[in-house]
């Protein structure tokens, strides 16, 4: 039972880590190709934005923003992950 409680939890860590930087960087993508759109203005407005809230939670630093929301989500989703499998253990 612990391989699978390991196992399990690495996996949540991983998707919990990986989707928001997904997220972001699609979001971020898709701002800077609206770059080219007749609707330029509203999409540097709203890279601006992303970028401004990213660089609140890094410190002044794009990338360490990124970094800890996605450790951020990744512990959060890991405690639930460690919360689920406690309650399937006491409720068998």
């Amino acid at each position: 039972m612990g391989f699978q409680l390991f196992s399990s939890l690495a996996l949540t860590l991983v998707i919990c880590f990986m989707l928001p930087a997904i997220v972001v960087g699609v979001a971020f993508g898709a701002l800077t190709l609206g770059a080219w759109s007749p609707l330029s203005a509203i999409s540097e407005l709203g890279r601006s934005h992303l970028a401004d809230f990213l660089i609140t939670f890094g410190a002044g630093n794009l990338g360490h923003g990124i970094v800890v929301i996605c450790l951020t989500i990744s512990i959060v989703g890991g405690m639930f992950e460690m919360f689920t499998f406690y309650k399937y253990i006491y409720l068998k």
